[in-house]
């Protein structure tokens, strides 16, 4: 399977037109929490960084909590910023069989280029914790849907 990548406009009149299309962000959950496409979006790292040294370790687990958030989905967008960590995610994403991938090319710092429009919305269903709870404790409720927020 081919990978296709699209500019941001592209990626966003995508977004746009398809409504079961999710933008898959592969930025560390700092660099999400600062601004994210404002779309149907999950955070899901491909990598971790390390505070201190900068140093990125991969998220081993990465296509295997993307598939169990998402289902079976016709097509995904991948994004990140320009250092190449959608391209890395998009081909851990077709080797685990997802189809129709696509790269936002420059990620999020192409999307702010372009003005569109963004969000810092990092709720739960969204963001990378609720998501991993939700893949390793299934069927529990998430905890800030339990308390009431």
């Amino acid at each position: 399977m081919s990978i296709t990548e699209l500019t941001a406009a592209q990626a966003h009149r995508r977004l746009l037109d398809e409504p079961t299309l999710t933008y898959v962000d592969v930025r560390t959950v700092g660099e999400f929490a600062q601004g994210r496409p404002l779309c149907q979006a999950i955070n899901v790292p491909v990598a971790f960084s390390v505070p201190v040294t900068g140093a990125f370790f991969p998220n081993k687990d990465f296509a295997t909590i993307v598939q169990t958030i998402l289902g079976e989905v016709p097509a995904v967008l991948v994004g990140a910023t320009t250092d190449g960590r959608a391209s890395q995610a998009a081909a851990a994403l077709v080797a685990a069989g997802v189809p129709g991938v696509a790269v936002v090319a420059g990620g999020m710092d192409s999307w702010r280029t372009a003005l569109l429009p963004t969000t810092r919305d990092n709720r739960v269903g969204v963001s990378y914790v609720s998501l991993l709870m939700r893949v390793r404790r299934p069927g529990k409720p998430d905890a800030a849907v339990k308390a009431g927020h």
